[in-house]
């Protein structure tokens, strides 16, 4: 039975989880989210013992991908609070941020919607964390509620508006955090954001977001945007960020730029750092390792394992390898092809696991550039496989990834 009021407007599809329980406590006159947290977890505890404890005290930590081990308690409590606000069932965790089974590469992602996101483009991604949740004004004059899309570090604009969004307060210049103020409308010193000025964004640049953020596949002569799915732009803008920028906030439009000249922008810096590889070389190509000429190429490239299709990022770098590979046969003398991939690079070049490549190794498919001592398992992140035979290896089988050969478990 319920025993909160919920909120007279329900949940809006792109709310966040914490948005919402602060209208559950300004529905239910707390004067904090504590308050109502306590109370929550005191009815939880008559309910649901084990779960009563997943349900936190403080609203940073209340979206599930913060649960430090059993991530299932805090869902089934957020079942419960569902019970005492009287709503549908998944009506919350439709709105929360779940751990994602997959990652980008190294980084860990978050879930929600059926689409996966990099957990390092999400504001307050760490506990400790403090950055600013820009708003927009306008939307808050609208309907008083966060959107999820602004927890995004690189979503500085509101696409339905075309306004930029405010990132601090007019009045005191704090920057704006409505789960630090535990206040959806106003600042910490009163202020009321929906009062707040924007300016205009071109509209170039909102046709850039609206095209990034629509979850539908689109028709468009850009890769980025070209047939993708929200997770695989997703991929590309974090590949695109640990190469070129660095930073936690990129410019979309630089993004859309760079991308607009795939694959030849890519290619021509491939082809400099192949030419110069000769010039660079300490040791023999045979002896160097693939990441000493190309750098992080292979290991940065968007993850293709559980993809319908491989990302267009990995078919490109997989075409220039194979060229590679082609234009410079086996000769007496070394040449670039023969660069030594580590481990991980081969199961990132053949999408296939680690446990995998260390099975074609047994199997002397894959050959190591060294000898190694029996029962002694190789380094994952050393060179000492030849770039040469996991490329051919890999197109022996052509483009069919499901026909390529692999041994019995």
């Amino acid at each position: 039975m319920a025993f909160l009021f919920s909120p007279k407007i329900g949940p809006f599809f792109d709310e966040s989880l914490e948005s919402y329980l602060l209208r559950v406590v300004s529905e239910n006159f707390f004067d904090s989210y504590e308050g109502l947290s306590l109370a929550i977890r005191e009815e939880l505890h008559e309910l649901d013992f084990e779960a009563h404890g997943a349900f936190p005290i403080d609203l940073k930590r209340l979206n599930v991908y913060h649960a430090k081990h059993n991530s299932h308690f805090r869902m089934r409590a957020l079942g419960l609070l569902e019970t005492l606000l009287d709503l549908p069932r998944y009506e919350l965790q439709k709105l929360a941020l779940l751990k994602s089974d997959i990652k980008f590469n190294s980084s860990a992602a978050l879930y929600k919607g059926g689409v996966d996101i990099p957990q390092r483009f999400i504001c307050y991604h760490t506990e400790e964390a403090v950055d600013s949740i820009p708003v927009c004004p306008q939307c808050l004059a609208e309907e008083a509620y966060i959107k999820q899309s602004w927890h995004i570090k690189w979503v500085n604009a509101c696409a339905k508006h075309q306004c930029t969004l405010v990132h601090k307060c007019p009045e005191c210049c704090a920057p704006i955090n409505y789960i630090e103020n535990e206040s959806i409308t106003h600042c910490s010193c009163g202020f009321e954001l929906s009062c707040g000025s924007t300016s205009p964004v071109n509209t170039l640049s909102i046709d850039h977001l609206n095209k990034l953020l629509n979850k539908s596949e689109l028709d468009d002569n850009n890769p980025l945007f070209k047939n993708t799915t929200l997770t695989e732009r997703f991929a590309a803008l974090l590949w695109y960020q640990e190469r070129y920028s660095k930073e936690e906030t990129f410019c979309l439009d630089d993004v859309v730029n760079y991308f607009n000249g795939w694959p030849v922008v890519f290619y021509k810096e491939l082809d400099e750092l192949s030419k110069n590889a000769a010039m660079k070389l300490i040791d023999l190509f045979n002896k160097t390792e693939f990441k000493f000429i190309f750098g992080n190429a292979i290991l940065s490239c968007p993850n293709t394992q559980k993809q319908r299709e491989p990302h267009f990022i990995y078919s490109t770098l997989l075409d220039y390898l194979a060229t590679l590979v082609e234009s410079n046969p086996k000769t007496k003398k070394p040449n670039v092809a023969d660069l030594l991939v580590s481990v991980l690079e081969a199961a990132t070049l053949l999408s296939i696991s680690i446990e995998q490549v260390y099975r074609l190794y047994q199997d002397g498919i894959l050959q190591t550039a060294f000898r190694h001592k029996m029962n002694q398992r190789i380094n994952p992140y050393k060179g000492v496989f030849f770039l040469r035979h996991v490329i051919e290896y890999k197109t022996s089988f052509g483009n069919d990834k499901a026909r390529m050969y692999l041994s019995a478990w």
